[in-house]
């Protein structure tokens, strides 16, 4: 069952009172940060209740506010912890990588410098002929794009040599990361966080909402209290969305957390955070049918199945979200979440999409060619994920991840020239009956002999895959399609095991 997730919703407020309240908090709040920050960084940290006291004594405010600014400095040194420990991992990966190419390079570099000395030892008569244990391994041309006209060997030292310096340079850049202290980002210095909590009344001692009256009611700090008083009160705007989920929150007093972001000398923006618990869910059972959803660059599939696994619609969305701005693709991700989230209330069943990680094709991003790296840049596919997840959260749509290997190329294989689909929408439908957990085996009338019937179906799918490798996907649509044809169409050349 889905659980509950916390959501935010925005307001802003013009008040000149609360404009002013505001500023003068924000530069209390700011100094207590860095204290509790400094302490909390140092080797044997204080405890929570003698850092608590400390920020009273110090910054002359109250025990809930203490805690307020402990819970927040502690998140964000939680954040910064994660986010060190990811960026070591990736530059880590990069380096392995990085390391078994320069491997292979120097493998093959001085396979080729004594296949080259010992042709020139053929050629000045010390032996009759070259060893067939040495071989080639670089042609003596110069390929046509390159600018400094270099034989490929020569290009290969180059590499080399490259390769050496970015390993010298990503280890200094891990040795200094680890050397370095831990850096805190405490974000703006006109911020004011009140964080509640389900045990205070109305989920927030510090600050509480009147939904009535659309007012907040704010504990002022006692170093304030001479200006502003021992409370401070200011009419708000509820959020335009999430009113409902507010006012539930409110009445079942939830721990309600506010967030006071400097806008402009004159506003600020107010974000409630909370809980919210998942709409009941509409959508049929995954056995009754699914739409599966395969992401590209330059369009989005989608397939829908019935309850026998069979092909019940398909189609696309044309979206080009290749060096796109952040906003544009966006919008065209929303737009296409909207359309789907439809299709999927219209016909009642869940939708079913790839569960990818990108983590290692980072690592290895300055080995891809240039379209490659490029495409995998711009991708948007968390985004996407991000948007879908959120929008079917609040409609009561189910959401499965499946893993999508081989995907396209059972498509391809299978199903594409069959109902006279495109890649995409065949991968799709692929996904749609693995979330229905059908199984895809190979076609009956393939001659790849060798198949081992114990072994799981994709590692026969890979072994097609590293057949079919490099070939067209025009050549899929031919009727009747079987591998042993497209292999000998495409390689010029049958299997033989």
């Amino acid at each position: 069952m889905t659980q509950a997730q916390s959501r935010t919703y925005v307001t802003t407020t013009t008040n000149r009172w609360a404009v002013a309240f505001l500023n003068d908090a924000a530069t209390v709040g700011y100094d207590a940060k860095i204290d509790s920050l400094k302490l909390l960084l140092e080797q044997t940290p204080p405890s929570k209740s003698k850092l608590n006291t400390k920020l009273q004594q110090n910054h002359d405010i109250n025990k809930r506010q203490a805690n307020s600014i402990i819970a927040y400095v502690e998140g964000a040194v939680k954040s910064a912890k994660v986010c060190r420990r990811n960026h070591l991992e990736q530059l880590q990966g990069k380096l392995k990588h990085t390391t078994e190419v320069i491997k292979n390079l120097e493998k093959k570099i001085k396979a080729h410098s004594d296949y080259l000395q010992a042709v020139e030892q053929v050629n000045r008569g010390e032996k009759k002929k070259v060893p067939k244990s040495l071989k080639p391994k670089y042609p003596d041309a110069c390929p046509m794009r390159c600018p400094h006209h270099l034989t490929r060997y020569r290009q290969a030292q180059v590499k080399l040599h490259q390769k050496k310096r970015y390993a010298h340079k990503l280890k200094q850049k891990i040795s200094n990361i680890k050397a370095s202290p831990l850096h805190v980002n405490l974000g703006n210095k006109y911020t004011v966080e009140m964080v509640g909590s389900k045990d205070e009344s109305y989920g927030n001692q510090i600050c509480q909402l009147d939904l009535i009256g659309s007012e907040l009611h704010i504990r002022v700090p006692y170093g304030l209290e001479k200006r502003y008083g021992k409370y401070i009160q200011f009419p708000i705007r509820l959020p335009k969305h999430g009113t409902d989920n507010l006012a539930t929150a409110w009445y079942n007093k939830q721990a309600l957390t506010y967030r006071f972001i400097q806008k402009s000398l004159t506003e600020w923006e107010i974000h409630i955070t909370f809980d919210v618990e998942p709409a009941p869910r509409i959508t049929a059972p995954v056995s009754w049918g699914a739409i599966g959803v395969d992401l590209n660059p330059n369009c989005i599939g989608w397939a829908m199945t019935d309850f026998d696994g069979n092909l019940d619609g398909f189609g696309q969305f044309k979206v080009n979200i290749q060096s796109q701005p952040k906003g544009r693709t966006e919008a065209l991700l929303v737009d296409v979440v909207t359309q789907l989230t439809n299709l999927a209330l219209e016909h009642k069943r869940p939708i079913v999409v790839e569960k990818l990680d990108f983590s290692d094709f980072k690592k290895r991003l300055r080995e891809l060619n240039a379209r490659a790296s490029r495409m995998l840049s711009n991708f948007a596919y968390s985004k996407f994920l991000q948007l879908l997840l959120a929008r079917c959260f609040k409609l009561g749509i189910q959401v499965i991840e499946v893993n999508p290997a081989y995907s396209s190329w059972i498509g391809l294989i299978k199903f594409m020239s069959t109902y006279g689909m495109n890649s995409a929408t065949a991968a799709a439908f692929v996904l749609a009956r693995r979330g229905m957990f059908l199984s895809e085996r190979l076609p009956a009338r393939t001659a790849y002999q060798g198949r081992e019937p114990r072994k799981h179906v994709w590692s026969h799918w890979r072994l097609v895959a590293k057949l079919l490798k490099g070939s067209s996907r025009h050549s899929f649509y031919q009727p009747r399609l079987t591998v042993y044809s497209l292999v000998t169409l495409c390689c010029g050349w049958g299997i033989t095991g």
